[in-house]
């Protein structure tokens, strides 16, 4: 009766921050002209929109959550204050490279910053240290991989949702649904605060993605990308299982991500392969492989949208298998994406 009452509190902030988002993209539309807030298509080759779109998705998601926040008290958590303090240095950041086009390094330094700043405040991967893990650690050499890690983990899935916005909707859609599962996960476990924060982020994912959505209105940019990536993986720090074995759900939030951290490691060996910078943009992400394959956009999109909802299904579902089954079904879904990556990267 308890999740039922948060559940009733979580629908009305769902439908509050959808309301919000929308009213806020509307005003972008206009805003973003006068301050100079728009992604040029003559700047860059790999762009193919056809006139100046505003970039003001990072906007719309930062101003939502602050003005949530304070209405309804959810700062006063400490994880959520953390995560919220953290990200909107990452925003900042992002916001700075959409007006100036930062180098590489400079956002490098900055997403370390944000990152070191939510481990300050105390978030942080416990997994050297856990009774669980394959062997004992002492203290010292334990938190410094717990801190090196999530360091790791953070600037990964930050990058991550930052290369795989290659297209309208794509990057949203898959927030969208990553944010899904937190929501049905911390509902579950009784964890309310985390519960309302994703049911927050979740309608604001679904506010703009009716503005980013192929053809696009606007653009979540670097402020709204990498924001979206690393609020996610900090809630995947955060948030409990409740059962299971930690040896048997430590993988799930890698199948959460699985479609931004596979475009990762897709582009980024490819380029090596190819000696190109890994950094500089360019049509050869999963999506513009996909479209290769004379396959539309919007079925490029849904393809991979799909792909994401099934793995968080696979992730979930293997919570409730014993150690072994659910390890073998990770290490299967490792070896699918494994044989994907070759047939996109076969003559490419």
């Amino acid at each position: 009766m308890q999740n039922l009452e948060y559940f009733d509190t979580g629908i009305f902030m769902l439908f509050c921050s959808i309301l919000i988002s929308i009213i806020l993209c509307w005003i972008s539309l206009k805003v973003a002209p006068k301050i100079n807030l728009m992604d040029d298509p003559k700047t860059a080759d790999h762009k193919k929109h056809k006139k100046p779109t505003p970039i003001t998705g990072g906007l719309v998601l930062i101003d939502t959550i602050l003005f949530l926040m304070l209405f309804t008290g959810l700062w006063s958590n400490e994880n959520i204050f953390a995560i919220i303090i953290s990200s909107f240095i990452i925003a900042g950041l992002g916001i700075l490279d959409d007006y100036l086009n930062l180098e590489p390094l400079q956002k490098l330094l900055g997403q370390i910053f944000g990152s070191v700043l939510l481990i300050y405040n105390g978030v942080q991967i416990n997994l050297f240290n856990s009774p669980e893990f394959f062997f004992s650690l002492s203290p010292d050499i334990a938190n410094l991989l717990n801190i090196s890690f999530t360091i790791f983990w953070l600037l990964a899935i930050t990058n991550a949702f930052n290369f795989i916005d290659s297209i309208d909707g794509l990057t949203i859609g898959i927030s969208g649904v990553s944010t899904l599962f937190f929501f049905i996960i911390s509902l579950t476990t009784g964890q309310v605060e985390l519960f309302l924060f994703c049911s927050i982020l979740l309608g604001i994912c679904v506010g703009i993605y009716f503005f980013n959505s192929h053809p696009a209105k606007l653009f979540l940019g670097d402020s709204g990308a990498q924001t979206l990536g690393f609020i996610l993986a900090s809630i995947a720090i955060i948030y409990n299982p409740s059962k299971g074995f930690q040896s048997s759900s430590w993988f799930l939030p890698i199948l959460i991500f699985y479609m931004p951290l596979f475009d990762l490691i897709l582009v980024v060996l490819s380029r090596i392969k190819r000696k190109q910078k890994i950094y500089k943009a360019s049509r050869d992400h999963t999506f513009h492989r996909l479209s290769d394959h004379n396959i539309s956009v919007s079925h490029s999109v849904l393809i991979i949208h799909g792909i994401s909802l099934v793995m968080s299904m696979i992730g979930y579902l293997c919570l409730n298998l014993s150690i072994l089954n659910a390890n073998i079904i990770f290490i299967l879904t490792i070896m699918i994406g494994a044989l994907a990556f070759i047939k996109l990267d076969k003559n490419y």
